[in-house]
């Protein structure tokens, strides 16, 4: 009994093969969110660093988010601009994009008539991220 092997046919399967494997492999990767969520907690306004209060005369009339890294430790503060609402850290996220850290800050603005312009968490980051982007949501009544 001889047994024919259709070269072009086992070349054809082979190939067929390693698609479909790496298929599985790398299509999920790219609907996988890769962000890692930072712990944090929030600083009360009596045990904000001095330094951090200096700085942000600078910043409290634009709405944005900073990093600041003050003895070995990473803190992230939101202001709100010239909004009216009071803020709340919803989340922190830190991810790697095209070999740069970037950290996302998650807030919501709450309804509130005494607020403060700005918030201060720290965190458990060891450096501070390359980019900050700050999402901003508003609370519903």
């Amino acid at each position: 009994m001889e047994i024919k092997f259709n070269i072009k046919g086992v070349t054809y399967g082979v190939i067929l093969i390693l698609f479909i494997v790496l298929g599985f492999v790398f299509i999920p990767k790219l609907f996988m969110d890769t962000s890692k969520p930072v712990d944090f907690t929030m600083v009360q306004r009596e045990s904000i660093p001095e330094k951090i209060l200096d700085i942000m005369d600078k910043y409290e009339n634009e709405e944005r988010a900073l990093a600041v890294k003050l003895d070995n430790k990473i803190y992230v503060i939101v202001t709100r601009g010239e909004k009216e609402h009071g803020i709340e850290i919803d989340k922190i996220t830190v991810d790697t994009v095209e070999e740069k850290t970037v950290m996302e800050v998650n807030i919501t603005y709450k309804d509130k008539d005494k607020s403060h312009p700005f918030v201060v968490a720290e965190t458990n980051l060891k450096s501070l991220p390359d980019k900050i982007q700050l999402n901003t949501t508003k609370e519903e009544n």
